[in-house]
């Protein structure tokens, strides 16, 4: 009724042709839309994501390529459309984690993440309103939505892309960084692997502020340290226990705990 997806399913067969003018990159390819314009057909791809190859492999040298091969893929992405500049906008990360006190369901101690919050906060008025790059952005580049086959490097699940700071595609990948071993020397100020973070942007081109980048990567790891519940905790939903141990050992890190 709306003719929502019709638009998508244009938009989405725009950018799997802009992808076929790069070399081993791509997108799941839109094949039909419907006469009635209530459903459409994407190629379907199965490969494993670069998730599992990071949760499962300990091998240095596949790690690295795993973190390459999104940079370079993000950055054909970042390119579909002209970039501008925009001011770096941080207040609602510090309302999110309030949020996350507020309801009194995280596992987290109230008065741990508070204190992260306020070191955070103050972070954030260093670097609020610095201008960045600002793209045409995936908007939910995680690293289950990526998938790595035989000389080719694929994303989907595009139905949230728009313009925004090219950062936050970038955290949204790089937080899977978690689930790696990696001792306190290794974490960076940020919070992940400094030597995966080199990698990652050995294949992404485009420019973005560091210290913009690290308060949104320490942000968006305490959102997410915050958001494990007590139920979710003792449940061990999707590995939570062993996830909220990694986010707190990073954060311990980042926010010089």
């Amino acid at each position: 009724v709306t003719e929502r997806l019709a638009k998508e399913f244009e938009g989405l067969a725009k950018l799997s042709a802009h992808f076929q003018t790069y070399d081993k990159l791509g997108t799941a390819t839109p094949i039909y839309l419907s006469k009635s314009g209530t459903f459409f057909a994407m190629n379907f791809l199965d490969f494993r994501t670069a998730g599992e190859r990071l949760k499962e492999s300990q091998q240095v040298q596949t790690t690295r390529q795993v973190y390459r091969r999104a940079g370079l893929w993000l950055t054909a992405m970042h390119e579909f459309k002209p970039q501008k500049r925009s001011q770096f906008y941080g207040k609602w990360m510090p309302i999110e984690i309030d949020a996350r006190i507020e309801d009194g369901e995280t596992r987290a101690r109230a008065q741990d993440v508070a204190r992260m919050r306020d070191i955070l906060a103050d972070q954030i008025d260093a670097v609020q309103m610095m201008k960045d790059t600002r793209v045409w952005s995936h908007g939910d580049f995680h690293s289950e939505n990526m998938m790595l086959g035989p000389g080719m490097t694929y994303a989907f699940d595009l139905t949230e892309a728009h313009m925004k700071l090219a950062i936050y595609d970038i955290v949204d990948f790089l937080k899977v960084d978690i689930y790696r071993d990696g001792t306190g020397e290794m974490i960076d100020r940020s919070g992940i692997i400094a030597s995966h973070r080199e990698m990652f942007f050995r294949g992404y081109k485009h420019g973005v502020q560091p210290e913009l980048f690290d308060v949104a990567m320490r942000g968006r790891l305490l959102i997410d340290w915050a958001s494990i519940t007590q139920q979710a905790y003792l449940e061990n939903r999707s590995g939570q226990r062993k996830q909220f141990a990694r986010l707190k050992e990073r954060l311990d890190i980042a926010f010089g705990s």
